[in-house]
């Protein structure tokens, strides 16, 4: 016999915490941010949720007699309008993670998918729409099972940002880039000839709690030098997204974090923090200081990344959604995705998108464009910083002295933790693998 409880807060549900975790491992993938300390990481720092807000947890789980079979965390959001209040059904967490799914084996996933649908719909009243975000063609959520009857619904999707993984099949690095279009490979070359010319460059890498809060700080000082300081995609400076990130760094986290940081002349200018949960790894933020953007040092990261993967015998490289038309460039997958909601007919929120889809019909111009070959968040906040720059040249970064000593601080604390420590003449080495790379294909060519 299957049944459904929902939980309204995760101390509640802490006496699942071990069958939620055994649920997800023995799920194909396991998912990092379907984990009980990952939810508990994320709701820690809600400050909506803490203060009483507007935000209610929906943990819905489902058993079969007494065994857990399935669970998918939600969360219910109002807010008031000039005339009600209404309300929104979707994921937990919406950001910061990979498609999120109703945590279920194959064999069980139709049963645990019709049983939370039977939930939902019967509590209808209690919200306007349901949203599920970032769907793959696995979801058992959406399309629902036949079983499901929306007949009294009104359902909308549309395309979603694709997840981008790149499925490690090569044994070493140089493999890899062989395996790269030739143009693209060439370009990398060139910009990693560039930034080895600028400076005295070093990297700083450490899985180790005892040097991730320092690298964590080192990474936040090159985001205001970043195009990412003039929106909100980055980690920024609001407390309780710093808290956030320094919640992920705990030793009881299931997903253990990494953090690369890429120094020149003693100043980091470019860092990469990146996931690591059973056989993936996961890029989660990546940074660079824009006044050295014509050298791409996030390309050297996002190398330096691959290099941890394949050294570290991973599956797969998951580089997670967003910028699909460069991570392609880097032998990524594309896995499309939609989002979808269901709106209870006779809802405000189910008028709101009937006026929406009118308008659309009357005013083309409303209709969302067709995706760009680039990144137009990047480009626009970008745009004038990248035009003052000059190409090849190594700029001079303006600090404070109290700055530059707290980070050199930080760094030889780095530098006495376990890690790893790579010197310029070893991290060229590094690097220039790309030159090696191309040689290789030429000299076997001929």
């Amino acid at each position: 016999m299957i049944s459904v409880r929902c939980f309204e807060s995760l101390p509640e549900a802490a006496c699942l915490r071990d069958d939620v975790n055994a649920l997800n491992r023995r799920c194909a993938p396991p998912d990092p941010f379907s984990t009980f300390e990952f939810f508990e990481n994320y709701l820690g720092q809600d400050e909506a949720l803490q203060a009483g807000g507007g935000l209610r947890v929906w943990f819905v789980t489902v058993f079969r007699a007494d065994t857990l079979i399935g669970y998918v965390a939600l969360k219910l959001v109002s807010r008031k309008t000039w005339l009600r209040r209404v309300a929104t059904l979707s994921f937990l967490v919406t950001h910061d993670n990979d498609r999120p799914h109703l945590v279920a084996c194959p064999e069980n996933l139709r049963d645990a998918s019709v049983a939370v649908y039977g939930y939902l719909l019967a509590r209808q009243r209690e919200w306007g729409f349901l949203e599920f975000h970032q769907q793959d063609s696995t979801s058992s959520l959406f399309p629902p099972p036949d079983a499901v009857d929306l007949s009294g619904y009104r359902v909308s999707e549309w395309p979603g940002l694709p997840n981008c993984t790149v499925h490690l099949r090569w044994s070493s690095l140089p493999e890899y880039m062989r395996a790269m279009e030739a143009r693209f490979r060439s370009n990398l070359e060139r910009q990693v000839r560039h930034l080895l010319a600028a400076g005295e460059l070093e990297l700083l890498s450490s899985s180790d709690t005892a040097a991730t809060p320092a690298l964590l700080e080192l990474y936040r000082s090159i985001e205001p030098r970043s195009w990412k300081s003039r929106t909100d995609v980055g980690i920024g400076q609001e407390p309780r997204r710093i808290a956030y990130f320094e919640g992920l760094l705990g030793t009881h986290q299931p997903m253990r974090l990494s953090i690369q940081i890429l120094l020149l002349d003693g100043v980091p200018i470019a860092g990469l923090i990146n996931g690591s949960f059973a056989n993936g790894l996961y890029a989660l933020q990546m940074v660079y200081d824009e006044a050295f953007g014509r050298m791409s040092p996030g390309s050297a990261m996002l190398l330096l990344g691959m290099r941890q993967a394949i050294d570290g015998g991973y599956a797969f490289f998951n580089l997670l959604s967003g910028f699909g038309y460069y991570k392609a460039r880097w032998l990524a997958q594309a896995t499309d995705t939609r989002i979808a909601q269901i709106y209870r007919v006779g809802s405000l929120w189910y008028w709101h998108r009937k006026i929406g889809d009118w308008k659309r019909a009357a005013l083309p111009a409303l209709a969302k464009p067709t995706r760009a070959l680039f990144n137009p968040l990047r480009r626009s906040a970008s745009r004038r910083k990248l035009a003052q720059a000059e190409p090849g040249r190594p700029t001079v970064i303006a600090m404070q002295p109290a700055q530059r000593q707290r980070l050199a601080a930080l760094i030889a604390s780095v530098r006495q933790s376990p890690g790893e420590g790579l010197s310029a003449q070893a991290l060229a080495s590094v690097l220039q693998i790309a030159n090696t790379a191309s040689r290789a294909r030429s000299a076997h060519a001929l």
